[in-house]
């Protein structure tokens, strides 16, 4: 096996993918979304529809950048964490191991 940074470049691991059961909680909302979606835009008229593709696509810009800030935050601390684990709480944050945090 390549090393870990290797398979992600490759796209061999691919962190932002997850298959959910169509039965999960997710699965089931996800049906109810596209339920209710079908449902908007039959009601919708085409200057609406407009608008809110136009909303749609700024609540995804926000929510990709959002998803950015929580995965690099998510990932810096488990680096710190793992970091903590090797080389001693001491090493990391100039503190002495005394048990308190």
């Amino acid at each position: 096996m390549s090393s870990i940074i290797e398979e992600l470049f490759y796209g061999n691991i691919k962190p932002d993918v997850k298959h959910f059961d169509p039965d999960s909680p997710y699965g089931q909302a996800t049906r109810l979304k596209d339920k209710n979606f079908d449902k908007l835009m039959a009601a919708l008229d085409d200057d609406e529809k407009e608008l809110f593709d136009k909303y749609c696509g700024a609540q995804e810009e926000m929510d990709n950048i959002a998803l950015y800030y929580i995965f690099t935050y998510a990932l810096r601390f488990g680096i710190l964490l793992m970091a903590e684990v090797f080389t001693g709480k001491g090493e990391i944050t100039g503190k002495e191991d005394g048990g308190n945090v």
